[in-house]
Parts: C-alpha cells; sequence; structure tokens
C-alpha cells in the first residue's frame, strides 16, 4: 500500500481494550451537562444525544486502534458527522456492574441504532467497522526522534558528550540557525505576482483554507476538563503548518456584528488618515520613524514614513500600558478623539484573537510532543498531558504575549515589560507608483517573515496580501479566500454575493463592509520557537496593481514582553532535549528576538 494512499480498513474494536464505557460516559455527561434542564427534554432529544455518544466513542477508538496500528484516519469535513466516518455492525454489549462480562444471553446488534435500545452511557461495548478511510501514517522528525527517545535522555547526554551529535535529533539547533533558515526560506520563496484574477485563493479540499469562528478560539470553547477542543486545535494548526495563515470571522457566520462594526471604524479611520496626509502640510506635523525607548527594546519604532516614491505610507503606532494612550502623541491630532479610540479597541479585539490562537496552538503542539512529564519523568496519561499543555499554554499566552496591557500585579514571575506596548499597530496605504499602464502587478512589499508570535491582519477590501503555502508550494491570496466565504454565505440566504456591505444596519445607523468580518492571522519566529519550530513563521509579501485604487492595510504585530523571559518549563513542559528550546530556555524576549531577528521589521 502507497504511504500517501487513502484505503478503506475493516477493524474489530475490544471496549475493554479501549474503553469504550468510560469515553461515552464522559462524552454523554458532557452533552447533559450543557443543556439548561435535562428533566424536560423529549425522549427523542435524548435517544438523539445517546446516540451521538455512542458513535463518537466508537469512532474515537477505531481511531486510537488505526495510530497504534501506524495509520491515520483520514475524513472529509462532511464525513466527520455522526454514522458518515464508517458502518459500525456485530455490537455486543457488557454487563453495566461488570465491564469484563458480556450481556447474557449472547446478543449482536446490526448497528449503533439498533444497540442504544439496550445501551446505557458509560457500558462498555465492542464493535466491528467497516469501510474507514485510513492511509498510513507520516512520521516528522520529532515523532521518529520522540519515539526513539521518549524521555529525552539520549538528546541530554549527546549535548553533553558532542554538540555535534545533537544535530541528529534536531533539524535547527538554535536561534541564529532559526533566523538564517527564515532567510533561505524567503529567498526561495518564488518571485513575480499576478493580479487578483489569477491568484490563488486556496482549495475547499484542505480543513485549513476553511473559515473558522471567533467564539471556537475562545477559552470558554475548550473542553470542560480545561483541555483544548481536538478539532479546533487541528483547525488552527493545519491552516498554519500547512498554509501559513488562519482566517478568523469575527461575526461568528453572521450571527454577531459588534466586532465587525468596531473593525469597521478602525477602517474609517485609516482611509481619512491617509486622506489627510496626502496633503504634505498635514504629513509634516508627524515625526519620522523614531526609537521608542520606553517599550524596553531599541528595535520599536513609531512614527510616520514613506518610500518608494509614496508606494508605501506607513503610520507606525504603539500603546502605552497604565493609560492605552497612542504613541505617536502628533497622530492624535490627525485622528481625532473618535478616530483614536476606534483603533485602540480594534487593537484590543485583534489582539486578543493573537492571544487565544497562540495559546491553542502552543497547546497543540506540546501535546503532540508529549511534552508534559509527571511526577515519575514520565509521560502518564494523555488526558492529563491535555490539561498540563493547555495551562502551560495558557500561561505563556497571558504573561509572554504582550496585549498592550500591564501584567497583573499577582503574576508570579519576574517581569520588566516596559511602560510602552512591543507589539506595533500599523497603518499602510500601498500602490503601485510605476510609469506605464499595463495593468500588471508588482510586489511593493518585499517576502519576509515577522518577529512576532502572530502578526494579525484585518482583511482588507482590496486583496494583496500574499502568503507562501508551504503545501500548495503557491503565493496565497487569504483576502480572496475571505471574499469567497462571504459570497457564499450570501448566496446560501438569498442574498445578492456581489454587495460590498452586509445588508445588516449597525449600532451607528450604517452598514458595514464585507471584509470588516475576517481576520488574517500569520504565525512569527517566537510562535515557531514556542511550537518547537512545528509552526514555522510564514513568508508573506504585499503586491498591488498598476492604476488601481490604493491598498489600505492596518496589521497588528503581536510580540512578546521585551523582558519578561521564556521559561521551558513553565510554558512548555521542558526542553526534552530540543537545542533550539535549550539556546533560548530563561532569555528575556528581547534577547530573543536580538539572536533570532536583529534587524529591525
Amino acid at each position: 500500500m502507497s504511504a500517501t494512499a487513502v484505503d478503506d480498513f475493516n477493524i474489530g474494536i475490544s471496549g475493554k481494550d479501549f474503553q469504550t464505557g468510560s469515553l461515552s460516559k464522559r462524552m454523554f455527561d458532557t452533552i447533559m451537562s450543557r443543556q439548561n434542564d435535562g428533566n424536560d427534554m423529549s425522549d427523542e432529544i435524548k435517544e438523539a444525544y445517546t446516540l451521538y455518544a455512542m458513535d463518537f466513542t466508537a469512532k474515537e477508538a477505531t481511531r486510537e486502534a488505526l495510530e497504534q496500528n501506524g495509520l491515520d484516519m483520514i475524513l472529509q469535513e462532511e464525513e466527520e458527522d455522526e454514522g458518515m466516518w464508517g458502518d459500525v455492525e456485530a455490537v455486543r454489549l457488557y454487563d453495566i456492574n461488570n465491564p469484563d462480562k458480556p450481556i447474557t444471553p449472547k446478543k449482536i446488534y446490526d448497528s449503533l441504532e439498533d444497540a442504544i435500545v439496550d445501551w446505557t452511557p458509560g457500558q462498555t461495548f465492542d464493535f466491528v467497522v467497516r469501510q474507514v478511510p485510513a492511509r498510513v501514517k507520516k512520521l516528522s522528525m520529532d515523532e521518529l526522534v520522540q519515539a526513539l527517545d521518549p524521555d529525552g535522555k539520549m538528546r541530554e547526554e549527546a549535548k553533553e558528550q558532542n554538540e555535534a551529535l545533537l544535530s541528529i535529533f534536531d533539524d535547527i539547533k538554535n536561534l541564529e540557525e532559526m533566523n538564517s533558515d527564515n532567510t533561505r526560506r524567503t529567498e526561495d520563496a518564488p518571485r513575480g505576482s499576478t493580479d487578483a484574477n489569477d491568484a490563488y485563493s486556496g482549495s475547499d479540499s484542505s480543513g485549513g483554507y476553511r473559515i473558522i469562528n471567533r467564539s471556537s478560539l475562545l477559552r470558554d470553547s475548550i473542553n470542560q476538563d480545561g483541555t483544548e477542543n481536538d478539532k479546533t486545535a487541528g483547525h488552527v494548526m493545519n491552516a498554519l503548518v500547512s498554509h501559513g495563515v488562519l482566517i478568523v470571522d469575527v461575526t461568528d457566520g453572521g450571527s454577531s456584528f459588534k466586532n465587525a462594526e468596531i473593525l469597521s471604524r478602525m477602517w474609517k479611520t485609516t482611509d481619512n488618515f491617509f486622506d489627510q496626509v496626502s496633503d504634505p502640510s498635514i504629513a509634516s506635523k508627524l515625526p519620522g520613524m523614531t526609537t521608542a525607548m520606553e517599550t524596553g527594546s531599541s528595535h520599536a519604532k513609531v512614527g510616520y514614513g514613506e518610500y518608494d516614491s509614496g508606494s508605501m505610507k506607513f503610520l507606525e503606532t504603539r500603546r502605552e500600558r497604565k493609560n492605552g494612550n497612542l504613541l505617536p502623541e502628533e497622530a492624535k491630532e490627525i485622528l481625532g478623539e473618535d478616530g483614536t479610540l476606534a483603533l485602540k479597541s480594534a487593537f484590543d479585539i485583534v489582539a486578543q484573537v493573537g492571544k487565544d490562537v497562540v495559546r491553542i496552538a502552543v497547546a497543540a503542539s506540546s501535546v503532540e510532543h508529549g511534552a508534559f512529564l509527571d511526577k515519575k519523568g514520565t509521560q502518564g496519561d494523555s488526558r492529563d498531558q491535555k490539561i498540563l499543555a493547555s495551562q502551560g499554554a495558557t500561561l505563556l499566552s497571558d504573561e509572554l504575549v504582550d496585549d498592550g496591557k500591564p501584567l497583573p500585579p499577582n503574576v508570579k514571575i519576574d517581569h520588566d515589560e516596559g511602560t510602552v506596548s512591543m507589539s506595533p499597530f500599523r497603518l499602510c496605504r500601498y500602490t503601485d507608483g510605476r510609469d506605464g499602464t499595463d495593468g500588471s502587478s508588482r510586489e511593493v512589499f518585499g517576502a519576509h517573515t515577522d518577529s512576532s508570535f502572530i502578526t494579525a491582519v484585518p482583511v482588507a477590501e482590496i486583496s494583496g496580501l500574499e502568503v507562501y503555502d508551504e503545501e500548495a508550494e503557491k503565493w496565497y491570496r487569504p483576502e480572496l479566500r475571505a471574499r469567497a466565504h462571504w459570497e457564499k454565505e450570501q448566496s446560501a440566504q438569498g442574498k445578492d454575493p456581489s454587495l460590498q456591505y452586509d445588508e445588516s444596519i449597525g449600532e451607528d445607523g450604517e452598514r458595514t463592509p464585507w471584509h470588516s468580518r475576517y481576520l488574517a492571522i500569520i504565525p512569527g519566529e517566537n510562535l515557531q520557537l514556542a511550537t518547537r519550530n512545528e509552526i514555522p513563521a510564514a513568508v508573506h509579501r504585499v503586491v498591488a496593481m498598476k492604476d488601481r485604487s490604493a491598498r489600505l492595510s492596518a496589521p497588528i504585530l503581536i510580540r512578546g514582553r521585551p523582558g519578561t523571559k521564556f521559561l521551558v518549563k513553565r510554558y512548555l513542559g521542558g526542553a526534552l532535549g530540543n537545542s533550539l528550546l535549550l539556546d533560548a530556555d530563561e532569555l528575556s524576549m528581547q534577547e530573543i528576538h536580538e539572536k533570532s531577528q536583529p534587524s529591525f521589521q
């Protein structure tokens, strides 16, 4: 069988070995706990929940059995639904009070639907399942190393005895090598550009291209035991690892427009700002790019700049931590009180989305690497692994990720974060100022990676952001994917998909532009480090087209708090011999910035 081919498998599952009883009980109890009053539930609904719990349990047991045999279950999105992932038959139930004893007289059920008549959640059951799509599991280098050296002792010994031997276990050995590798990937990315009509806009074949709802990323959406939702984590990792960008719908599919209305006001502020600075006398009131030493970093800039004969215009802003004031002070006169408030409100929304994505990605990576050891120095129970990984990732997102606010006074780490945020909010205007009328596009902001945890880019009306898609090996425009999502949704609701505004009226009495619904989340070098090089910093650029309207952009680079230390054991469970993590351990985020990205971006 080919290592990449998907084949159908038939499997017999022992309920005792795969704990179908305890898993089904936890699943059913979770479902019922989220209902307002289970006592008022109709028999039909309760039966549906019971079937869902049994089907979910059977699927997860099958997935685990496949993994133990070196196989990955491969399901399309629609196949994740109840009963679509395989054909279950030959179901046998065990005594609810004695999981080791099958019910007598022996009875075999033809399907889960037949079995639930006599089955109670928590009751062990065996079954046979046919036609399950799966393929040979691909072992990454990290997984191979983990299998050979589960507790990390070989890698620790290798480091002590011979640094050269350590290269067997780690693709990237230190922060300087990570920087060099990102430079190489940037240089290897193809040059030349295409217009929007020919640009790559993703594919429906990969789940990572799908838009995810904002609410799915919230801490309120994690499992009751404190672990991250597997489906959400899988979506986030697929998008970031394979395609370099995750697209988030802040309206949850059009159910709430509060956040989109705030982003809409931010876009109006951006448009108004660049209209005003087109007057040289107004632009001259702004300071040029200067270092904001209050951040605690020599790489933090604030100010206004024009480059490439005015093809690129930037306003770089930062927030003071305690009072939220916007720097540079001179910009507030042009932005106005309402405009300044719009930027601050948008920053808060976007920064929180970024923190949530970081939390989920770091937790998923720690789980995959078995990073959290128990008191015996072993990996312990998988559920405990997930709980500890989620706790560590939450600490990282709260303590290291700079959301512009001061750390709370009760934080249990030494820190020196500066009085001004390290995370800049940029207002950008891109045009193609070349002579000629050929209508072709060109790269106006060259390919690069960012020294950030994530770069959050509110989706613009005019596409131009391109992320190098590692899986497709093409430049991918997430803004075109967002537009396609919006048009599909409008058509499904019987609305005109060609409109540029949503039909709903906001609190300000105005309609919300379609693109105000979406954020493009791009992983940076700090997230690459925190995920053990699993999520590479995305190579991205901006292109513009001759004789087209200017493209406005408003990215926020969510960086680390400069004076706060990267504590590998606290946040990631331990290095387990990973030399990249060992190189960064206990360094401040500013020191990591210096080593991995010496030049300002």
